[in-house]
């Protein structure tokens, strides 16, 4: 039960809330903006509002929108939902933040694989992305539980032995299925969903920042000889169903 006490602190964190409300959006973002977002082009509140421009790390994003709820900025935590576009495409989610957490749900992405080269050592590779997660949770700015799934499709790769081809190789379209981990990190499930390469692995990374890839793969009989080629190089011998072992890890 409340005491008297109580319901006057509940009140003033009201009344504090609802006042900061007021504040233009590009004064609260000059006070409190952590290092690694970057806001161009402020309009509206801190209640609602967007930026033309903006940044989250090695992220670009343009014509960012959010709508912030005022309640839970009572009790020290930030809850809304944000929007945005991508340089090939967009990205939404509710957002609740402390200061040193951010859970994002119902998130939704859609983008070009070259559009994540600032995130990711991508070079020459081609495709298509989109992102769709029940839950993704950072602590002090590190992924530590992520539940949901992630296509790839269209996926084409530089020669996987230099002078071996004219062009891209095409590796047709894959599903990863994050799934709840046990605490200390991110798994996920890998498979092929079409294309010349039928593929199965695991993919996992701790709050360390290392990650481990491995699984297994064969050419399909459409397969080009130069991903034929490729595979036999990059993987272990084949068992009795021709299919290979591969294995990848390392840190971020």
């Amino acid at each position: 039960m409340l005491t008297r006490r109580s319901w006057l602190a509940l009140g003033l964190g009201a009344y504090v809330a609802f006042a900061v409300s007021s504040i233009p959006a590009s004064t609260v973002y000059k006070l409190f903006a952590p290092p690694d977002l970057r806001l161009a082009g402020l309009d509206g509140t801190v209640w609602s509002g967007g930026a033309a421009l903006g940044s989250v790390g090695p992220l670009s994003l343009h014509d960012v929108r959010w709508d912030i709820a005022a309640l839970p900025l009572v009790t020290g935590r930030l809850s809304g939902r944000v929007e945005g576009r991508l340089a090939d495409g967009f990205v939404e989610t509710n957002v609740s933040a402390t200061p040193s957490r951010v859970v994002l749900t119902g998130l939704s992405a859609s983008t070009s694989v070259p559009a994540l080269g600032t995130l990711l050592p991508l070079k020459g590779v081609e495709g298509l992305v989109s992102v769709a997660l029940e839950e993704l949770r950072l602590q002090n700015g590190w992924p530590t539980k992520a539940v949901g799934k992630v296509r790839v499709a269209q996926l084409a790769v530089p020669p996987l032995m230099p002078g071996t081809a004219a062009g891209l190789i095409a590796l047709g379209d894959y599903e990863i299925v994050l799934k709840e981990g046990d605490g200390e990190g991110i798994a996920a499930e890998i498979h092929d969903a079409g294309g010349p390469l039928e593929v199965a692995g695991t993919l996992t990374l701790d709050p360390a920042g290392n990650y481990k890839l491995e699984g297994v793969a064969a050419a399909r009989r459409d397969a080009p000889e130069e991903l034929v080629q490729g595979l036999k190089l990059m993987t272990g011998e084949p068992d009795s169903s021709g299919r290979r072992p591969f294995s990848l890890s390392g840190s971020l």
